[in-house]
């Protein structure tokens, strides 16, 4: 089953900071349903991730999403200047299922997504397949001390709970309830949110802090039908010339 792109697009692109560039289309697919059905004909192929992503997620074979690698490759390039040759896409479907009280200390945080080798440029996109906006669209945030959160990060690949004691110590939020991250806090200021819409594609800059911006997590549900799924793309590129 290929998912086929709108040919009447409109792309909408703004400025989160000074260099990172943010692009959000309405419409995207033709027949996004059926990316739904898909993710729940695969539902018992979600595996649950021990870091970062709040939830499950299901990685997709190449030509599930073709059409759409080949748009990141031939129109995103343009306004992300990246190289068309020499691209690497992960694609997966990801449905944050996790309550508060589940989370490692990173997973009540931005984060941003792991770079792969000097000299290369690191983007995603997602595009939401859930009708209930409410569910959350995709926070952006700047660290206020990014060495000190670079430090944690690495910390805890070995141990997802090391350095939580420092994180106690330093931050009160740390010894408040978990909660999603949403608005500014002691780690870090939010720049802007895209809200979520039923068939919206947003793509960004990987190393750019993001977060699921999800106020109301009793609304998550592990069921991809009628929970938070998105469907996301992981791009490792050269910057063009």
């Amino acid at each position: 089953m290929a998912l086929e792109i709108n040919p009447a697009l409109e792309i909408q692109a703004s400025r989160i900071t000074g260099n990172q560039l943010c692009v959000v289309i309405d419409d995207f697919l033709l027949n996004p349903h059926e990316a739904v059905e898909f993710a729940c004909t695969q539902v018992n192929g979600f595996t649950q991730l021990e870091r970062a992503y709040p939830g499950r997620v299901l990685p997709v074979q190449d030509q599930h999403a073709s059409n759409i690698n080949r748009f990141i490759r031939r129109e995103l390039s343009r306004h992300f200047g990246f190289s068309r040759s020499g691209l690497e896409i992960h694609t997966q479907y990801s449905l944050a299922t996790l309550q508060p009280e589940e989370f490692t200390w990173i997973q009540r945080l931005c984060h941003s997504d792991p770079g792969h080798g000097e000299g290369r440029v690191n983007l995603a996109g997602l595009l939401y397949l859930f009708d209930n906006s409410e569910m959350g669209g995709t926070g952006f945030y700047r660290w206020k001390d990014p060495g000190f959160w670079r430090e944690m990060t690495l910390l805890q690949r070995e141990n997802p709970e090391a350095g939580i004691e420092v994180l106690r110590r330093k931050f009160q939020m740390f010894r408040d309830p978990p909660r999603y991250m949403t608005e500014s806090n002691e780690a870090a200021e939010l720049l802007d949110m895209v809200p979520a819409r039923f068939n919206r594609f947003v793509f960004y800059p990987g190393d750019l802090p993001h977060s699921a911006f999800i106020s109301d997590p009793d609304l998550l549900s592990g069921d991809p039908e009628s929970g938070r799924l998105t469907l996301n793309f992981f791009v490792n590129a050269l910057p063009a010339n």
